[in-house]
Parts: C-alpha cells; structure tokens; sequence
C-alpha cells in the first residue's frame, strides 16, 4: 500500500503555480525589456557583437540536434499523437477535440507575436521592431519546445524525472537557437515563457485530471461486529 504523505498535495499544487508565475515573469520582462530597449536588449547586442558563431564542429553539430526539439512539425506531431492515444484510452472525443485547439491557438499565439512584434534575427547584423517580414521574436522554437513537451508530459502522466528531462530539453532548446546564432537572447527567453505558459494552460483546460484510485472507487469493507460471548 502506498503511504500518504502529509501536505503532498498542497506541494504538488504549488509546483504548477510557481512555474506559470515565472514564465509570466520572464515574458513579461522580456517583452517590456525589448520595448523599452532596456539592459536586456544590450544585452543580446553584447552577445553578437563579435559575429555569429561559426556554422561547423561538434559545437554547432550538437546544438543543431538538441534544437530539433523545437522543431513545431516533430514535437507538435508528437502532442498529436500523445493526445490521440489518451483519448483512445479513456474513449474521449472531447479530450482529442480540446488537444487539437490547444495545438492550433499554440501556433497561432506564437506567430501572432511574431508577426506583431516584427524583431529581425541577428542574421541581418541589427536590431530592429516592427520591420515587416521579420519573425525573430518570441522565437518558435523554443515557444514550441516548451510547450509541446511540457504538453506531452502533462498528457502521458510522465513520471516526474521524465517531466524533468521534458523541462531540461525545453530548457535546452532555447539555449541552443542563441549558442546557433538562429535568435536574440530575449527571443528565447520570450519563447520560453510564452511556450510555458501555454504548456500551463493546457494542464487546467486540456489534461484530464488523474482517474480515482482503485481503492477509493472501492466500498471500504464491513467488519462485522464481535458476538458476545
């Protein structure tokens, strides 16, 4: 039998809220940062001041394997289909219809920002907002890395050392499309919080939430009373 653990749940649901505060955090001062061209936005200049990095070497190699991770067509297919096989499970048709919306405004919010905010990538060797054409940020992937995974993990009840690996490559992802040179630090970090956030919203509004234990669906069992002797 397993033992309860006192205050378990409250920590369990502690952790939830604490991630959606920080990805809150770090999109807005990413967004308000980059507006404001605050030390942020210095920053990412700082970072690219002495070019891009080189495009060959196990460095770049790496990196462009881990930012696969981001990469909307893998792991967008990959919540698909996650969320295919647990409605299948529980015989849902409105847990995959709630997967498939939250799948389409995931892409739509993420390239509704980019379009809006029209920043040019450190390709083009400046620093621009609203410059027509240009989608730099938040950057996709790692919008799509967070939140698709994070996703995948929430809809599969992944153990928690999964949830943290699905965590760490999100993680990963954003650190690899700056070490690429493919986006600004901000970018990332934009791409991040919004992804999270998403990933946050589909916890409350897609996932469903855990079936009852066998042992509380099961009528605790009569003990017959003692005859008198």
């Amino acid at each position: 039998m397993r033992a309860h653990r006192p205050g378990g749940g409250r920590a369990d649901r502690r952790r939830p809220r604490a991630l959606t505060a920080a990805a809150a955090l770090a999109t807005a001062a990413a967004v308000l940062d980059v507006l404001a061209d605050g030390p942020l936005r210095h920053l990412d200049q700082w970072v690219f001041s002495a070019g891009l990095p080189p495009r060959t070497g196990a460095w770049h190699w790496t990196w462009r394997t881990i930012v696969n991770g981001g990469q909307y067509w893998i792991v967008g297919s990959l919540a698909g289909v996650t969320a295919a096989a647990a409605a299948w499970r529980r015989r849902s048709l409105p847990l995959l219809i709630r997967a498939g919306l939250w799948l389409a405004c995931t892409e739509l919010v993420v390239r509704s920002a980019q379009v809006l905010f029209a920043r040019t990538a450190p390709l083009y060797g400046e620093d621009e907002l609203f410059a027509a054409g240009h989608l730099s940020f938040p950057s996709g992937h790692s919008a799509n890395a967070a939140a698709c995974l994070l996703f995948i993990a929430a809809m599969a009840g992944a153990s928690r050392g999964w949830t943290i690996a699905a965590h760490t490559l999100a993680a990963l992802v954003a650190v690899a499309v700056v070490a690429l040179g493919y986006h600004w630090p901000t970018d990332a970090l934009a791409g991040w919080g919004i992804g999270t956030l998403l990933a946050c919203a589909a916890r409350v509004l897609v996932v469903p939430g855990e079936p009852a234990r066998e042992g509380r669906r099961r009528a605790a069992p009569v003990t017959a009373a003692p005859k008198d002797a």
